[in-house]
């Protein structure tokens, strides 16, 4: 029983005494700047989980890559993040929606190799079972790393039941229910990507130039799926910065 008390002593810890990293899910349209989001983040390794989302960064960020080619490879990532041997603050998934699909891909090529007989392109209840086993498996892995973790997704249209025969849309991450409840549930800050055109007007000439400026949306919705943990950011940011609002979320809990 001493021993026993021993070691829960030594790992009872302040919150404050406890590693700084955070956790994020951004999900939007494809081409709604999730990537440039992800990549203005601490020293981040990208994980491309054929996205081909570099050109968007390139120039400017021209963060470190990981192409992602079979789901195998993820593990092999993993291990290699989990070491510590290596300079990355952050690690990206871009994008967990793809990654579902190469998950799926593994599951039915296994299954497809002990049933020659059924079609690889129809996957069973079973198959969505282990493909969310699978990938709650590894969301968790990556949430644990000691590093700041991004995961990125597209936007998927679910419709909701509200009663009285009537429904809504509701918009959250492209992945099945079973996957993103373990992903929302991983995180502790989750917006939807958008993009807001504004008209600036030229105080001089008075003349009028269009502009599109990413949003970023946290405020409690049922048109969306959000959360902020920190109670950090409000409705929402305009033109984001990952490494910003990371300090942000420090700052206010300091303050």
């Amino acid at each position: 029983m001493a021993d026993v008390m021993t070691r829960v002593s030594k790992r009872i810890v302040r919150a404050s005494k406890l590693p700084r990293r955070q956790r994020f899910l951004f999900y939007g349209e494809p081409g709604s700047r999730k990537t440039r989001l992800a990549a203005s983040a601490p020293n981040p390794l990208i994980i491309d989980v054929n996205d081909q989302g570099h050109d968007s960064v390139r120039t400017d960020f021209d963060p470190m890559y990981y192409q992602l080619d079979r789901w195998t490879d993820l593990n092999d990532v993993y291990w290699y993040l989990e070491s510590g041997s290596h300079e990355f603050e952050t690690v990206v998934i871009d994008h967990v929606t793809n990654l579902q699909n190469i998950c799926m891909n593994f599951v039915l090529g296994d299954e497809a190799s002990r049933d020659a007989s059924r079609d690889p392109d129809m996957p069973t209840r079973q198959a969505w079972g282990k493909v969310g086993q699978l990938m709650k498996t590894q969301i968790i892995n990556f949430r644990n790393l000691p590093l700041n973790v991004v995961f990125l997704a597209h936007v998927r249209q679910n419709e909701v039941e509200s009663g009285d025969d009537e429904s809504f849309i509701k918009l959250g991450p492209e992945v099945s229910p079973q996957v993103q409840k373990v992903l929302t549930g991983a995180v502790g800050t989750i917006g939807l990507m958008t993009k807001k055109e504004v008209y600036i007007r030229n105080p001089k000439t008075r003349k009028r130039r269009r502009e599109v400026r990413t949003r970023l949306m946290f405020g409690d919705s049922e048109r969306y799926v959000s959360k902020d943990r920190n109670n950090a950011f409000g409705e929402y940011l305009d033109a984001p910065d990952l490494t910003e609002m990371i300090e942000r979320i420090y700052n206010h809990k300091e303050a």
